[in-house]
């Protein structure tokens, strides 16, 4: 059946069988959308479908916000599109679609938001949740990664204070050495942190395969080339503050020898950057990230 437009009596209408996101009567938004209907009416009808559990009923699939409104301010009708053939999962899925457009909605909360939907279809596959949601598979493999960050990571990913490409990278990193991590991705840009935290897992994968977890990173240390941040090298350029430094730690005599230094130096991969670099990479002992993950 297709579509219908109606206006329908407020109590008519009942809340979703699941809501992902609760109304937030304080919050801004929906203070202005209450002052905008009371003054100027409806702009957009909200969807709702026939009630399975209510007859008589219509429940409401997208529109939580704007009914709340109509309640608060006495109208005793409001403008619905109803939806035939909507399945719960489809509710869900609207729900979590609309969701994902609004700036609102945190990376964690979109996170749990597709857990539960898997939670409530357990046979769901992931090309099925991809269709539901209208996001690749890659990206839902990504977000729901998330998930597996403690949480204070958590916390810090819908607070802004971790890029969301570094999140992911991070919740790549094995849960043991996420911690000796955690700050880089705060700080470091995507492009660096991404070379750092696939050279992490790399190392770990090695280990894994030769049965050397006790030793993780105790052997074969490959230092990863990252540039330094533009500003740092034009200090560098006008001061030369850290090249007689770097120049007598490698011993140079010969231009050419100075040359391979200065770019070495650019590259975070000058004798002092690489022991920085190991002792990051290095990270716990065994027995240090046995103790973090039991107390995670």
């Amino acid at each position: 059946m297709d579509d219908q437009f109606a206006e329908l009596p407020i109590d008519q209408l009942t809340e979703p069988w699941v809501l992902l996101r609760p109304v937030d009567t304080q919050a801004i938004d929906y203070l202005e959308m209450r002052d905008s209907i009371e003054a100027r009416g409806f702009l957009n009808s909200i969807a709702v479908r026939p009630s399975p559990r209510k007859p008589g009923k219509f429940e409401i699939i997208d529109g939580m916000y704007r009914w709340k409104c109509c309640k608060e301010l006495g109208r005793p009708t409001i403008p619905v599109i109803i939806k035939h053939n909507i399945s719960d999962n489809d509710v869900m899925a609207l729900q979590i679609q609309a969701n994902a457009i609004r700036p609102e909605t945190t990376p964690m909360e979109f996170a749990r938001q597709l857990q539960l939907l898997q939670k409530v279809s357990p046979g769901i596959t992931l090309s099925e949740l991809s269709s539901y949601v209208k996001k690749s598979p890659s990206w839902i493999c990504r977000i729901l990664g998330l998930l597996d960050l403690n949480a204070r990571m958590q916390a810090a990913v819908d607070r802004g204070e971790v890029p969301l490409e570094n999140a992911f990278r991070l919740a790549m990193i094995p849960s043991q050495y996420r911690n000796d991590y955690f700050d880089k991705a705060k700080t470091l840009p995507v492009n660096k942190f991404k070379s750092i935290a696939i050279a992490v897992v790399k190392a770990f994968k090695e280990a894994v395969r030769q049965g050397k977890l006790d030793a993780f990173f105790s052997e074969d240390f490959v230092p990863v080339a990252f540039l330094r941040p533009l500003k740092k090298i034009q200090v560098e350029a006008a001061e030369f503050a850290e090249g007689p430094l770097i120049l007598a730690a490698m011993k140079c005599r010969t231009p050419l020898e100075g040359w391979k230094a200065a770019l070495q130096w650019a590259m975070n991969l000058d004798p002092n950057s690489v022991v920085l670099q190991e002792k990051a990479v290095r990270g716990k002992t065994h027995q240090q990230w046995t103790q973090d993950k039991e107390t995670q």
